[in-house]
């Protein structure tokens, strides 16, 4: 009965993190780290534990999506899964763009919604030294993708992602990860940030930047 009325009305889940939940993720976080990093791991951390892994699982929603967690037929092809009826979710990628479109409250589409690959293109190399929260993190051949979301007791870091082996969206360490990248979305803002200084035509700028990836 549970399943038929969800196929019938769709979910809804509360994702808004409580004061004690955003005071425990800040304390992961550096210090000095820019308000638009602190977004969006606080808003990549609203999905921890709520949304299924599906393979093929794209879908641009501002908040819930009241399709997650209905059944539904795995149309993608690639995947052991393909053909299978299971709980709609999000695939690594497709929660990457869910987190930056929310972010940036349905401006940015990080490489255009196509796949770990092209979102893997529209990053600029950095080494893990240098990792802050918000960066991307990847797979060999970006066969799977997460996000930078703070560093542990120890200093190690901590990825946020949609994993396959854990059916939902879970926080790891960076095992597996062998590529990390710095988005054009944090590059853009700064620039925004600094132009912001010197005149009203920031934020028209800063929308323009944007809509434009």
């Amino acid at each position: 009965y549970q399943e038929l009325f969800m196929a019938l009305t769709g979910s809804y889940q509360d994702i808004d993190l409580s004061p004690e939940e955003i005071q425990e993720i800040i304390k992961k976080l550096p210090t000095d780290l820019s308000e638009e990093r602190k977004q969006v791991v606080l808003t990549a951390y609203q999905l921890l534990g709520k949304v299924n892994y599906f393979w093929g699982g794209k879908n641009l929603v501002l908040g819930w999506d009241s399709r997650w967690g209905t059944p539904m037929e795995v149309t993608a092809a690639g995947s052991s899964s393909s053909g299978t009826v299971r709980p709609f979710g999000l695939d690594c990628s497709g929660f990457v763009d869910w987190v930056f479109y929310n972010q940036s409250g349905g401006q940015y589409i990080i490489g255009h919604g196509g796949g770990a690959s092209a979102q893997h293109n529209y990053c600029t190399p950095i080494s893990w030294n240098n990792a802050k929260p918000g960066d991307l993190v990847f797979y060999p051949g970006d066969s799977h993708v997460g996000i930078v979301c703070g560093f542990d007791s120890s200093g190690n870091i901590l990825i946020i992602h949609c994993a396959s082996s854990s059916d939902n969206v879970v926080v790891t360490g960076k095992i597996g990860f062998t590529m990390i990248g710095r988005s054009r979305y944090f590059t853009e803002c700064e620039l925004c940030s600094q132009q912001s200084r010197y005149g009203k035509g920031a934020s028209v700028l800063h929308g323009r930047h944007l809509q434009g990836h």
